[in-house]
């Protein structure tokens, strides 16, 4: 869902018919929150959607963004296809990005740069008829990612590259080799420009639930990818099934990623009684995923999805573009947020709250000190509780019943400005240079910031001197709205939206 809401300002743009052209600027922020627990087992995340959908304010966009922060969220993720982001040969669409990812740096973060997003295919206008694999694409993915660098300042810890690009692939099967070769060409490109970040491919996950083995396309799909990828709604032709079916279903996705590690690009549950659900099933299906989630070692990360409803106008929109006509798919995309689109909560929101507060304990054996994430500023002293050995190098003896000081080197500070704001509908960034400020300010430290020592994956950023004393923007444009949807759905399988 998150990759088509990003593109829709584009589709759009001067369809004065429809009340969407705002789209990009409130549906572009995904999934975030401050890391508000010393050591999380699994980093959890929410789509900060806003109240009012399409006819949200900037005061609607910061509130909810700082409703998630409040919440306890301890990850971001920020979705875009290709052709968002690049939308021709040197035009990049990256303020958005890098204001939603600075607003709180000590975040997980994983990135979607979507060549697939369901069943299209989105590259830059000049690259459409070009070969995925071909020396000119890879050398533009590799120009594109020094860009994000210098957008977002770096540490980036996932990268998705394509969402649910199995059933774009399935369709498609002639470019299937094609991709493979890009994929490991792109992946390489990231890499190098963000080292240590896990790279993958998002497939849906419905299409993995069948008790059939994944596809020959699913197949490639996952053995390619550095952790598996996926967007996990229980639903059969968009009708929820009981909450307890996350249990099965996450022990069957285990099996399938085969070791690997497991990120959840997005959760959802719909909850309205035209699909024989309800509020009370979608607050017992959060409950049971905190559980669940946390239960499997070999889940890292989990983006649910959202924090308001969408409104009609929206489903409308996405359900022509899918080219989908059931019913069903609009209701389920009315009622998948924790909270109505009118701002009134539903009982999920006070379980994921609930959720977010019950800190998972962590055996001290089985974390490294220099991996637990610290708000000393640099300079500062960290009391150390352990003995030191007075003939370490390392440490410096202090005077009985004292703590040993220990130095804090500074964070790398992020590169570029991060001034808040939201950029009008299907505007590039290199052309809208305004700003507007947001209605409150969180402070970030940046040039004299916290030190951060990652828990998981630690890259070092660009260099740029900036103070990131950034806002909460008017963000989002979701790139990756994916929908529920199922693989035995009356609608075609491809007409599945995020």
């Amino acid at each position: 869902m998150q990759s088509i809401i990003t593109r829709v300002s584009g589709k759009i743009k001067g369809r004065q018919s429809r009340p969407l052209v705002s789209l990009v600027s409130f549906l572009m922020a995904l999934s975030f929150g401050f890391c508000s627990s010393p050591v999380e087992a699994v980093t959890f995340g929410i789509t900060p959607l806003p109240k009012g959908g399409e006819n949200a304010t900037p005061r609607d966009q910061t509130n909810a963004m700082k409703m998630c922060v409040d919440a306890g969220v301890t990850g971001i993720f920020y979705g875009g296809t290709w052709a968002d982001l690049e939308p021709s040969k040197g035009a990049y669409s990256l303020t958005q990005m890098g204001k939603t990812l600075k607003y709180a740096p000590k975040l997980q973060r994983f990135i979607g740069v979507q060549v697939f997003d369901i069943t299209t295919k989105n590259m830059p206008s000049d690259l459409t008829r070009a070969k995925l694999d071909s020396p000119k694409v890879i050398s533009r993915f590799g120009q594109l990612m020094v860009k994000m660098k210098k957008a977002t300042g770096g540490n980036i810890a996932y990268m998705s590259i394509g969402n649910e690009a199995d059933v774009y692939l399935s369709k498609h099967p002639k470019e299937v080799d094609s991709f493979i070769k890009f994929f490991k060409a792109a992946r390489a490109e990231v890499v190098k420009t963000f080292p240590g970040c896990k790279v993958g491919i998002t497939l849906r996950a419905e299409n993995l639930l069948e008790g059939k083995p994944p596809s020959v396309v699913a197949q490639k799909l996952l053995d390619e990818s550095d952790v598996v990828m996926f967007n996990y709604y229980p639903v059969t032709n968009y009708r929820p099934k009981p909450p307890q079916q996350i249990e099965k279903d996450m022990e069957i996705l285990a099996k399938v990623a085969n070791g690997k590690q497991i990120v959840f690009q997005e959760i959802g549950y719909p909850s309205s009684p035209k699909l024989g659900s309800s509020d009370k099933n979608q607050a017992e299906f959060v409950t049971l995923a905190f559980k669940e989630l946390r239960k499997n070692p070999q889940i890292e990360f989990a983006n649910f999805f959202a924090l308001h409803d969408l409104t009609p106008a929206i489903c409308d929109y996405l359900a022509e573009h899918y080219l989908i006509n059931s019913k069903n798919y609009r209701q389920a995309m009315q009622s998948l947020g924790m909270r109505k689109s009118t701002g009134k909560e539903r009982p999920a929101w006070t379980a994921l709250k609930n959720g977010l507060s019950e800190k998972p304990v962590v055996k001290i054996d089985e974390t490294k000190p220099e991996e637990m994430p610290t708000d000393v500023a640099p300079g500062d002293t960290v009391p150390v509780t352990t003995p030191v050995s007075p003939s370490s190098p390392e440490q410096p003896e202090a005077p009985a019943g004292q703590p040993v000081p220990v130095k804090v080197e500074p964070a790398a500070p992020e590169a570029g400005s991060s001034p808040t704001g939201t950029p009008p509908a299907g505007s590039s960034d290199s052309v809208d240079k305004t700003e507007s400020k947001p209605e409150s300010k969180i402070e970030t430290q940046s040039d004299q910031g916290a030190a951060k020592v990652e828990t998981k994956t630690e890259t070092k950023s660009d260099s740029g001197d900036t103070k990131s004393d950034a806002v909460p923007g008017a963000q989002s444009g979701s790139d990756s709205d994916s929908k529920p949807d199922s693989s035995k759905s009356d609608d075609s399988s491809d007409s599945k939206d995020k």
